[in-house]
């Protein structure tokens, strides 16, 4: 009775481990930037991917019609131009940093979701 019980108990565990380690693994909020996908170049596409980058002045298109945004995301150094088609985050705007989900073709990376980081409530304020 006592060995019956102390299985079904380590069986338990092992099952709550592993949901506890895949769960927090699928949630990584692992990315990489602009100038490392473009480094990777063809070994990166098809692949699901996230980006971070900041938006390049200038770079922004709105087709107003078709709803389609285009943009470049730069670390400073390397542009990769961007497309999106969806709902755009009221903090979106050049010079924001930008994170993108999606994939890339070799040129061009499609955006399926577009996050724009908040501006921070903490930031000196300029005298």
């Amino acid at each position: 009775m006592r060995v019956k019980l102390l299985v079904a108990v380590l069986v338990m565990l092992a099952v709550g481990g592993y949901l506890a380690y895949s769960g927090a693994r699928s949630s990584m909020a692992y990315y990489l930037t602009v100038g490392e996908l473009l480094d990777r170049g063809e070994s990166m596409q098809a692949a699901d991917l996230r980006v971070s980058g900041q938006v390049r002045a200038g770079s922004v298109q709105r087709d107003q019609r078709s709803g389609l945004l285009r943009f470049d995301a730069t670390d400073g150094v390397h542009a990769l131009p961007v497309t999106y088609r969806g709902i755009v985050p009221d903090t979106f705007k050049p010079g924001a940093d930008v994170v993108v989900e999606g994939r890339f073709d070799g040129t061009t990376f499609t955006a399926v979701r577009l996050f724009a980081k908040c501006p921070s409530k903490f930031e000196a304020k300029e005298q």
